[in-house]
């Protein structure tokens, strides 16, 4: 039977925004997940616009892949498991893998060298379709990008144990061949993310390693060529860091907005070695480090992404710490970006804490639950089991009339070039969000003015007016 978890929305919603208070407190949607949950991912699952997310737990014998069905009022509907078969979750991805337009599963077994993949037919039910692989030993970090430039979302691993990294071709339909080795010379890999940090036009990798007291983070530079053949990585040197004790996380980001990709880094330590937070800015030959101050005791995931709406990305970092209640720590802080100055406390000031009652928050995930046109945050609290979700209060405050717009419509749909709006009085803003929920176009459409779609690619999208519960799924031909 379907269990409806409650989420109680703080009172304090319509509250003015003050002090950092961008958040509501905690809304747990079920304090009992699956033993040790580690692994979080947001998107559409079920075709309704609204985001839902899928978790799943870190256990040895018997790990489970969960979704949670987004009702649209603040409250979650857990559904039947996905699946249980697949030991100790490493890695979780949410992607559209065989061009259907609907969010499939692939994700990393540590504990059985699995990389497996599951397809969603559209309406939030999954069915096992293949093991990438059962021999990635200790596979743990996943990445999906196009690695050979042929439009399809390939697949990297990180092997934890087998200090490699390997990645799979997808032919576009979900049929995947081993694709050979990325990289071997880089000790119990372990986070692996991708972006042209070059502007040659392939995509290169950043690894963060867990070799305890020796860890590093690495950039891997792609020797793609255009004869379609993925030909192998070449690792910079030196390495962006080195000598750290638990590098929990590495992303490309730019940070300081001069087009230059730097690297956002987390060492979650371990006993009571140094942890820390870092920006990683490049200065032509090797990069200078720059650590956030926070209250954060073992910062786990940093993210890069426009929390309150000003069109600059802001900070958020997760605690990993497995006593962070009891030592009164915080468990997720925020820093606004102010848009100027080349170090941390002068781009982005004091931390702004959102949450002090978890325990162990390894990762989270944003997208706009209540389709109010802010990303709001779910996160996993691995020591209680527990799943929660903030909401964001940014238009909250706003006090926008939704009866003004309850007539609203849009024409053509299915459109190739632009779309019309009917029934607006007032001018507007609209946004336009991919299946996963990520915003990919913001516009302000004046009355009797219509919204350019043509740069988009061809699929579904999710249009949003802004500040009220307004949303439109439009088709890109």
């Amino acid at each position: 039977m379907k269990r409806t978890l409650l989420s109680c929305i703080s009172v304090f919603c319509f509250h003015t925004i003050l002090f950092g208070q961008l958040f509501t407190t905690k809304n747990t949607i079920n304090g009992l997940t699956g033993d040790r949950p580690y692994n979080i991912a947001t998107g559409i699952i079920d075709g309704d616009a609204l985001p839902d997310i899928i978790i799943a737990n870190y256990n040895e014998t018997s790990s489970e892949i969960e979704w949670y069905k987004n009702n649209g009022d603040g409250t979650f509907t857990s559904q039947p498991l996905i699946a249980n078969s697949i030991l100790g979750i490493g890695g979780l991805k949410l992607v559209d893998l065989n061009n259907d337009t609907f969010n499939d599963i692939v994700l990393t077994g540590y504990e059985n060298d699995t990389v497996a993949w599951f397809s969603n037919n559209g309406l939030g039910v999954f069915t096992f379709e293949a093991n990438l692989s059962t021999t990635v030993s200790g596979a743990a970090g996943i990445a999906v990008a196009d690695l050979d430039n042929n439009n399809t979302p390939d697949v990297a691993v990180t092997a934890n144990t087998g200090n490699e990294i390997v990645w799979f071709s997808n032919n576009g339909t979900g049929i995947f061949t081993y694709g050979g080795v990325l990289d071997n010379t880089i000790t119990a890999p372990g986070s692996i993310n991708f972006k042209d940090i070059d502007a040659d036009n392939d995509l290169d990798a950043v690894v963060s390693n867990s070799n305890f007291d020796l860890c590093q983070v690495n950039i891997l530079r792609s020797t793609f060529t255009q004869d379609g053949m993925v030909n192998g990585y070449t690792k910079d040197s030196p390495p962006v860091t080195t000598n750290k004790y638990y590098m929990f996380n590495a992303n490309f980001a730019d940070v300081d907005g001069d087009a230059n990709l730097d690297i956002l880094a987390t060492d979650v330590s371990y006993n009571d070695n140094p942890a820390g937070a870092y920006w990683y800015e490049f200065n032509g030959a090797t990069y200078d480090e720059k650590q956030f101050t926070t209250t954060i005791a073992n910062p786990s995931v940093m993210q890069f992404i426009d929390v309150d709406e000003d069109g600059l990305k802001d900070i958020l970092i997760s605690n990993g710490q497995a006593e962070a209640i009891q030592n009164g720590n915080t468990d997720l802080v925020w820093f606004k970006n102010t848009g100027s100055g080349e170090d941390t406390a002068t781009r982005f000031g004091t931390e702004n804490i959102i949450d002090t009652t978890q325990s162990q928050v390894f990762v989270y995930s944003l997208a706009d639950f209540d389709l109010d046109g802010d990303p709001d945050i779910a996160s996993l609290a691995y020591n209680q089991d527990d799943l929660n979700w903030f909401d964001n209060l940014f238009y909250n405050t706003l006090g926008i009339d939704e009866s003004i717009f309850s007539a609203v419509s849009i024409y053509p749909n299915p459109t190739s070039n632009r779309l019309n709006f009917k029934g607006i009085y007032e001018n507007i803003e609209v946004s336009v969000f991919d299946i996963l929920g990520k915003k990919i176009l913001t516009s302000d459409i004046e009355v009797g003015h219509s919204i350019d779609v043509s740069n988009l690619k061809s699929g579904v999208y999710i249009l949003k007016i802004n500040g009220i519960n307004k949303t439109f799924k439009i088709v890109k031909e």
